[in-house]
């Protein structure tokens, strides 16, 4: 029987797992219809979305601010449109300041079955939402191994699905080829050092990370003669890395989306902003360090809330720091230059990395018999 699935998305992350989602639902329940809020990748798949899903991506508490009201008549618009449609499952993905809050106005609606993908971090911080999230939905996909209990003990039945991301995991055997073509192609000598620099998705992140990248690599420039610099670009942020970058001393180049593949494979090392790009490195093997800076409000706000000790989710099940975190202060081009020299002198440490990095992906769900994706839609649709 085809089956009417309300899906609901708010920034570029959970839109490439909600497209991934949509073409198993598909796979699994031909003729399937999907509505919601979503973005390119989900509309791409089918999805017609009630308002651009860009509405919704805004980081930290202080930001949100101005943002509420509207934010508050899309919470209602959406619910509303719940109602409306009357779809066999409303799915959620991550987003939880919004889809929470939506899912709240639904509580009494039960025509539907209700699933949230991507569990909240309750073990970083506030812990009390997983009881109250259990009285929202059916049925909560976790990305992490050790989730599940937080949500199980309130009646909440949840699943490990394994993290979405590593379904994207390369071929390694292309390596060797790849990273050839990749230098032959831009004009890059086999003996130079390449560098990475991801700076984030948003402007935001941008405007405060970038320039410390910026001025680390200008440092690190005075010491490696041979040092080169890729950087994938992202659409949202294109025009700020594109005048930022402009400040490099080294020779780089702006990444395209369809030269990502080569140009990890290419790359000696990495400044990431911290997030779920820094797993993509990892599953090609690239040594790192990861920084991130907030302001200074949101970042005292935050503090005060957050139980964990690391950011990096390597570094977190791993429960010890195999990735250099660089956060708030320590994001800052002299620090990010000599904790970036040291990796990339010592080769034994970059090599440590990677391999102690290959088991925490192994306990993500690399190497499963069966892809997250493949595993949400089969359980979704079990319901």
């Amino acid at each position: 029987m085809t089956k009417k699935f309300f899906i609901i998305a708010g920034e570029a992350s959970g839109d490439l797992l909600g497209s991934k989602l949509i073409a198993e639902l598909k796979t699994q329940n031909s003729g399937a219809e999907f509505f919601g809020v979503g973005g390119k990748l989900m509309q791409e798949q089918g999805l017609v979305s009630l308002f651009p899903m860009e509405e919704l991506s805004i980081m930290g508490f202080l930001e949100v601010v101005p943002h509420i009201p509207k934010l508050l008549a899309r919470i209602r618009q959406t619910a509303d449109a719940v109602i409306a449609q009357k779809p066999d499952f409303v799915i959620t993905i991550d987003s939880p300041d919004f889809c929470f809050r939506v899912m709240n106005k639904l509580k009494n609606f039960h025509q539907t079955k209700k699933v949230h993908m991507i569990a909240p971090s309750v073990w970083a911080y506030r812990e009390g939402r997983a009881e109250k999230i259990s009285k929202l939905y059916n049925l909560l996909l976790a990305i992490l191994p050790f989730e599940p209990p937080y949500f199980e003990k309130y009646g909440l039945k949840t699943v490990f699905i394994g993290h979405p991301i590593v379904e994207n995991a390369p071929d390694l055997e292309q390596k060797k080829l790849a990273n050839f073509s990749f230098r032959s192609k831009k004009n890059i000598a086999l003996t130079d050092e390449l560098l990475c620099l991801m700076p984030g998705s948003r402007n935001g992140e941008v405007t405060r990370i970038f320039p410390e990248f910026i001025a680390a690599v200008n440092l690190l420039s005075q010491k490696k003669s041979n040092l080169k610099v890729v950087i994938p670009l992202i659409e949202k942020t294109r025009a700020l890395v594109l005048e930022m970058a402009k400040s490099l001393k080294v020779e780089y180049f702006l990444i395209e989306k369809d030269e990502r593949n080569d140009a990890f494979f290419a790359t000696d090392f990495a400044l990431a902003k911290s997030g779920t790009n820094t797993v993509e490195l990892s599953l090609y093997q690239v040594p790192m360090l990861v920084a991130y800076k907030i302001n200074f409000l949101t970042h005292f706000i935050v503090k005060r809330m957050v139980k964990i000790k690391f950011a990096n989710l390597v570094n977190l099940i791993l429960n010890k720091e195999v990735i250099p975190e660089m956060l708030q202060d320590n994001c800052e081009g002299e620090k990010l230059f000599a904790v970036a020299e040291k990796l990339i002198n010592d080769k034994n440490l970059a090599q440590k990395q990677i391999a102690e990095s290959q088991a925490a992906l192994r306990m993500m769900g690399l190497g499963f018999t069966q892809n997250p994706s493949q595993k949400a839609a089969q359980e979704i649709l079990k319901i």
